[in-house]
C-alpha cells in the first residue's frame, strides 16, 4: 500500500489532518486510481472542515469545486453499486448547487460533471431518460466558448450521436454532432496537453477521419500522457470505443480503427473489446457434486467458444464454490506462466481441471467427514452441535484434496495470499507494479476474474462473501430501504489482527448445508458476536446477487440446483411430518429461484443487462397437465425425443434428478452431468449471446473425456441396451446412500 492509502485509512479512523493536507491527500488518491478511498476522504473533509472552508477566501469557488469533485468520484466509485452511486452523486452535487438554474448555462465545469453522472448512469442502467438528461446538460454546458479542451462540446457531440442511434430525431442530431466536431477542429487552439489532443482526435474520429485522428495522438509527448491517471484514460478509451461501435459494425476489423486505438494506448484493442462486450460475470450454483460436474461441462463449452477469457467475476455457491475455486486456482497458475495464453489453452486448462476434480471426488469427501451414528448423536445431544458434520473437518479435506495440489508449497492456503500479478501485467501501461482486477482488467485480453465465494450469515440473514481481498457482508448486497437488520461490516484482510480466512474454510462455509453441517464460526471479530455461516444457497443459490453487486452487465448463470419434484402422496407418520416440513422449505426455495430468474429476465428486457444466459437442468422438459378423472379433454400429445437443447428428454430428466451429495460419483454419472452441461451451454450460447459478436468466436473442439456420453444423450435414434443401462444407473444415482 502507498503512503497515501495508509494516511487515508488513518484519517477515516479519526486521525486529524489540516485542511491543506487532506485536500492534497484525496487528489493523490484519485491520481493513484483509489477512487473509493479518495471519495471517502473528500466526503469527510467537506463535512468536517465545513466551517473552515466557509471562512477561506474565495469560499464559494472552493466549496463548489470540492462538491463537484466529490460528486464525480461518487459516480465513479467502483465499490458502490451502479444502482445507487449515481443517485448519491446527484444528491452530493445538489448540496451546494442547483444544476437546473438557468444561470448555470455555460458553466462547463458543473454542467459537464452533472452530464457525466447521467451519462454513466445510462451506461450502467440503460434508461433513455438518463441519456436525454445528459445530452441536455452537455448542450447547456457547450453554450460557452471552447476553452482549453472543448470538454463540454466533444461530449455534447457524443451524446447527440448516441441519441440519434436510438432513433430520436436522428437526422437533426447527427447534423448537430457534425457541427460541434467541425467547430472543434477549426476553432480549438492546438496545445500539447492530453485533453486538448484527445478532444481534437475524438472530433476527427467521429467524422470518420481515422488516420488524421491517429496523427493527432501521435504528436502528444509521452510525459503529458503518462501524467494522466489510468481511470481518466479508461474513460476516454471507453467513450471512443462506443463511438467506434456507432460508426462500424465490427470496429476492430477496420485496420485504420485498430491503428487508432493502438496509438491511443498500446493494447487498447482489448479495452475496446471490453466495452463492446460489457462486464461479464459467471455464476456457478449450489447443488453438491452434481452441480460441480454439470458446471465442468458448461466450462468446457465456454472454453471452446473462447468466452472464459472475458469473465471478470466468478461468483460461486456451495457445490459451485468447490469446483469454482479449483478453476480459479488452475487459471491463476496458468496466468503466472509468461507463455502467451491462447484459446486452446483454456480448453487444455478445463480438460486438466476435469481430471483433477474427478480424482479428488473419488476420495469420497462425505465419507472423510461423516461421523458414525454414535458420534452424530453425541454432537447433537451433548455438544449442542447444530449439524451432524463438522465443517472444520470438511475444510481440511477440501484444502488437502482439491486445492493444495493446484498450488506449490505447503501449509494453509489463506485467501489474502491468493492475490497475484499475472506474468504479462504491463506496469508501464497501467502505471502500477501490482495488478488490481477492478482497475486493470479493462486493458487485458485475458481477464483475471474476481473470485467470490458466497455464504449466508445466520446472525443477520444477509449474504456473506469471501474474495481474495476482503470478506464480510458487502454494503451493496443489502437493500437499506427494506432491510432493517444491522449489517456486519466487511473489511480487507488484516492478518496481523487475525482477520484472515483459509480457502478451505471459505469454501466449507459456502457449502455448509444447514442440519447436515454445523455452521462455520468466526470468533472475536465483532464485539459480542460469534459469526455463524451456512450454505450460500440459503440466501442466493444461483450466485447472481454478487454479479449484480459488482456491476456485471452480461450474466452467464449455470444453475444445477435441486428443483421441486412432483409428489403424488405424502408419507404417513413422523416420517411424513418431516418430509412435509422439508417440502415447505423446498417450495419456498423454488419460489426464490423463479423470482430470481424473473428479476434477471426483466433486467435483460429493460436493457439493464446487455446479455443473459441462464441454464437450468430441467429447461425444455415437458410439464403436462395432470388430467382430472372426468376430464372432457383427454388427448395425447406428440412429443419430440429431444429437448430444445438437443438432449434426450429421459436422460435430461434422470441427470437432473441425480443426488446433490458430496460422495463419490461414478464415471457415467460424472460424464453424464458434464455432457448435459456442455450441450445445454452450446444451445444457450447460440440462443442468448448471438448479439454479443465480440464475446463468442467460432468454436474449437476439445478432446473431452465425456464425448462418448455426449453422443449417447443427444442421439435421436431408438433406445439401445447401453442407453437403457445408463438410464437405470442414473435412476439409482438419484438416491443418497448413508
Amino acid at each position: 500500500m502507498s503512503k497515501a492509502i495508509d494516511l487515508a485509512r488513518a484519517f477515516l479512523r479519526g486521525k486529524t489532518l489540516p485542511f491543506q493536507e487532506a485536500d492534497v491527500l484525496w487528489r493523490q488518491l484519485a491520481k493513484e486510481d483509489e477512487l473509493s478511498l479518495g471519495r471517502a476522504v473528500l466526503s469527510r473533509l467537506r463535512r468536517e472542515k465545513k466551517s473552515l472552508i466557509d471562512a477561506l477566501p474565495a469560499t464559494r469557488s472552493i466549496r463548489e469545486e470540492l462538491c463537484r469533485q466529490e460528486a464525480m468520484l461518487t459516480s465513479k466509485d467502483p465499490e458502490l453499486s451502479a444502482a445507487m452511486r449515481h443517485d448519491r452523486a446527484i444528491e452530493v452535487l445538489s448540496e451546494d448547487m442547483d444544476i437546473q438554474d438557468k444561470a448555470r448555462d455555460g458553466d462547463a465545469e458543473t454542467l459537464g460533471i452533472a452530464g457525466g453522472i447521467y451519462k454513466r448512469r445510462w451506461i450502467d442502467l440503460g434508461q433513455i431518460e438518463d441519456l436525454m438528461a445528459a445530452a441536455k446538460l452537455y448542450e447547456r454546458a457547450a453554450g460557452s466558448d471552447l476553452g482549453k479542451d472543448a470538454y463540454a462540446h466533444i461530449n455534447a457531440a457524443f451524446l447527440e450521436d448516441l441519441l440519434a442511434s436510438t432513433g430520436d430525431n436522428p437526422i437533426v442530431r447527427r447534423q448537430r454532432a457534425i457541427a460541434l466536431r467541425e467547430r472543434i477542429i477549426k476553432e480549438l487552439p492546438v496545445s500539447n496537453t492530453w485533453w486538448n489532443a484527445a478532444s481534437r482526435a475524438e472530433a476527427l474520429f467521429g467524422l470518420g477521419c481515422y488516420a488524421e485522428a491517429t496523427k493527432v495522438l501521435a504528436k502528444v509527448e509521452k510525459p503529458a500522457r503518462q501524467e494522466l491517471p489510468p481511470w481518466e484514460l479508461q474513460t476516454t478509451a471507453r467513450q471512443l470505443a462506443h463511438l467506434a461501435h456507432l460508426r462500424e459494425k465490427r470496429p476492430l476489423d477496420v485496420p485504420e480503427v485498430k491503428t487508432f486505438f493502438n496509438a491511443l494506448l498500446p493494447g487498447a484493442a482489448d479495452a475496446v473489446r471490453s466495452v463492446l462486450v460489457g462486464k461479464v460475470g459467471l455464476a456457478l450454483s449450489g447443488g453438491g457434486f452434481r452441480a460441480s460436474f454439470y458446471h465442468l461441462g458448461v466450462l468446457a463449452r465456454l472454453a471452446e467458444l473462447d468466452v472464459l477469457r472475458h469473465v471478470e467475476v466468478l461468483s460461486c455457491v456451495s457445490g459451485g464454490s468447490i469446483v469454482g475455486a479449483c478453476y480459479w486456482l488452475a487459471l491463476r497458475r496458468r496466468l503466472l506462466n509468461p507463455k502467451p495464453l491462447g484459446g486452446v489453452d483454456y480448453i487444455e486448462l478445463v480438460n486438466g481441471l476435469i481430471d483433477h476434480f474427478r480424482d479428488a471426488v473419488k476420495l469420497n469427501l462425505r465419507v472423510q467427514v461423516q461421523p458414525s451414528k454414535f458420534e452424530a448423536g453425541w454432537r447433537f445431544l451433548v455438544n449442542d452441535a447444530k449439524g451432524a458434520m463438522d465443517p472444520e473437518r470438511g475444510a481440511g479435506m477440501l484444502e488437502k484434496y482439491f486445492y493444495r495440489p493446484l498450488l506449490s508449497g505447503s501449509g494453509p492456503l489463506y485467501m489474502h495470499e491468493l492475490r497475484f500479478t499475472p506474468a504479462d501485467h504491463d506496469a508501464v501501461l497501467t502505471g502500477e507494479k501490482d495488478f488490481h482486477p477492478g482497475k486493470h482488467n479493462w486493458l487485458r485480453a485475458d481477464k483475471v476474474p474476481v473470485l467470490v465465494l458466497n455464504a449466508t450469515t445466520v446472525n443477520t440473514g444477509h449474504a456473506w462473501q469471501f474474495t481474495p481481498t476482503w470478506m464480510g457482508e458487502s454494503p451493496w448486497a443489502v437493500h437499506e430501504t427494506a432491510d432493517s437488520v444491522p449489517r456486519l461490516e466487511w473489511s480487507w484482510y488484516e492478518p496481523n489482527v487475525g482477520w484472515q480466512m483459509e480457502l478451505g474454510r471459505a469454501v466449507a462455509a459456502s457449502a455448509c448445508v444447514p442440519g447436515l453441517f454445523a455452521p462455520l464460526c468466526i470468533d472475536g471479530a465483532y464485539k459480542d458476536f460469534q459469526v455463524q455461516l451456512v450454505d450460500g444457497g440459503v440466501y442466493d443459490n444461483q450466485g447472481t446477487v454478487s454479479l449484480l453487486a459488482l456491476n456485471c452487465n452480461v450474466l452467464l448463470v449455470s444453475d444445477a440446483a435441486g428443483q421441486l419434484l412432483l409428489e403424488s402422496t405424502s408419507a404417513p407418520g413422523l416420517k411424513g411430518l418431516l418430509k412435509y416440513a422439508q417440502r415447505s422449505m423446498d417450495t419456498l426455495m423454488e419460489r426464490v429461484r423463479l423470482a430470481n430468474f424473473a428479476d434477471l429476465s426483466a433486467r435483460r428486457r429493460s436493457g439493464l443487462l446487455r446479455g443473459l444466459m441462464f441454464l437450468h437442468m430441467k429447461a425444455g422438459l415437458d410439464a403436462d397437465t395432470i388430467r382430472l378423472n372426468f376430464s372432457q379433454e383427454p388427448y395425447e400429445l406428440s412429443r419430440a425425443p429431444l429437448s430444445a437443447a438437443g438432449v434426450r428428454k429421459e436422460f435430461q430428466q434422470a441427470i437432473a434428478e441425480l443426488r446433490t451429495d458430496l460422495n463419490d460419483f461414478t464415471a457415467d454419472e460424472a460424464f453424464g452431468l458434464m455432457a448435459c452441461g456442455f450441450q445445454m451451454a452450446s444451445h444457450a450460447c447460440k440462443r442468448d449471446l448471438a448479439e454479443l459478436t465480440e464475446l463468442c468466436r467460432e468454436p474449437v473442439s476439445g478432446n473431452w473425456p465425456f464425448t462418448a456420453m455426449l453422443v449417447e444423450i443427444t442421439s435421436p435414434d431408438a433406445p439401445t441396451p447401453r442407453r437403457e443401462e445408463l438410464l437405470a444407473a442414473f435412476g439409482k444415482g438419484s438416491k443418497v446412500t448413508i
